[in-house]
């Protein structure tokens, strides 16, 4: 993306998370990059589907109130994933939104 065409303001942060695809029990890391009302950026080592569904846990973040939660778990769907030039290793950045 060369314009930020986003609606929402984000919030840049570096949070280690954990996930969950929709079905499936196997547990995923990632670091959260940034924030927002309309959705979230992940950073992982191995690409995320466009369209998955995944339940996403960290602590110490809830969308709708100031409290601090540990590791609550949020329904969010892959908008996009890209490859992103990182010290030569691969890395993915993922674009996810916030499912009710």
């Amino acid at each position: 993306m060369t314009k930020d065409m986003r609606m929402h303001i984000r919030k840049n942060c570096l949070v280690p998370v954990r996930f969950i695809y929709e079905g499936e029990k196997k547990t995923h890391y990632a670091r959260l990059v940034n924030y927002g009302d309309g959705g979230l950026c992940l950073k992982t080592r191995t690409p995320i589907e466009e369209g998955a569904k995944l339940e996403l846990s960290l602590e110490g973040y809830t969308p709708k109130e100031s409290a601090l939660g540990a590791f609550d778990s949020y329904p969010v769907a892959v908008c996009w994933t890209k490859q992103i030039p990182e010290r030569g290793l691969p890395v993915y950045e993922t674009g996810l939104k916030y499912r009710g």
